[in-house]
């Protein structure tokens, strides 16, 4: 195989057995592009000249420079882009952390704050009940008075009345007995 140009959006030649056919990069998943450099790649090391008594081989630095050149034209942005994503990985985690908290922290004084609120609603209930509550016992208290009150007024009255009655009746036998005389 041999692919023919260094950046994207050109046209590669490959070459696959005894058939040859053209693609446009721009047109081929990444996966794919990827793979024809990686063939391009082996082909150079492939067709090295062997080093004599050794597993060394000398290959076209060149083209392999210009093939590794061609591959980091090609490598998406998006790719790039992840690899920063990760690299900043921990530090996105540390902020959101530290957001989490804060909220957190926020909701804990929020939730505080309800509950003194709730509580203050609830003691400033008790407390009116209280009042109430001793208001009603004074006015009982007032309105037996009262009764009682009446009810001395009323015997005193009464017994005033006897007593006038008495006098009255006494009154009247004594000129009865002085007209009859």
């Amino acid at each position: 195989m041999r692919l023919d140009g260094s950046s994207y959006g050109e046209v590669y030649e490959t070459t696959s057995g005894d058939r040859s056919s053209q693609f446009d990069d721009a047109s081929l998943p990444f996966a794919y592009e990827m793979n024809l450099f990686m063939d391009e790649i082996e082909d150079l090391i492939c067709s090295g000249v062997k080093v004599p008594l050794s597993s060394r081989v000398i290959i076209d630095q060149e083209h392999c420079l210009e093939t590794l050149e061609a591959i980091r034209a090609a490598w998406p942005s998006e790719m790039m882009q992840a690899k920063r994503i990760l690299l900043e990985e921990g530090e996105v985690l540390e902020r959101a952390e530290v957001e989490a908290e804060e909220i957190r922290q926020r909701a804990e004084r929020e939730a505080a704050l309800i509950l003194d609120q709730t509580q203050l609603a609830k003691m400033a209930e008790v407390r009116a009940q209280e009042v109430l509550e001793a208001a009603e016992q004074e006015a009982a208290r007032l309105l037996q008075r009262a009764e009682q009150d009446t009810r001395d007024v009323y015997q005193g009255l009464e017994h005033e009345l006897d007593l006038l009655l008495r006098d009255v009746k006494e009154l009247v036998r004594a000129r009865l007995g002085r007209l009859r005389r």
